[in-house]
């Protein structure tokens, strides 16, 4: 199972979920939907919620 992400532009950190929407972790990526874009790279995150 492949899981969606989107990665923060600014910070280059990848978040499980996908823009236009909150990530796993509870950042909306509909605040500054230009910092965000979808990606196919590993989720970076260790938050609880992207943490795989």
């Amino acid at each position: 199972m492949i899981d969606m992400a989107v990665k923060h532009i600014p910070t280059g950190e990848v978040h499980k979920g996908y823009k236009g929407g909150i990530t796993d972790c509870g950042f909306d990526t509909r605040a500054k939907p230009d910092h965000w874009e979808e990606s196919v790279e590993k989720i970076t995150c260790d938050k609880k919620g992207c943490k795989n």
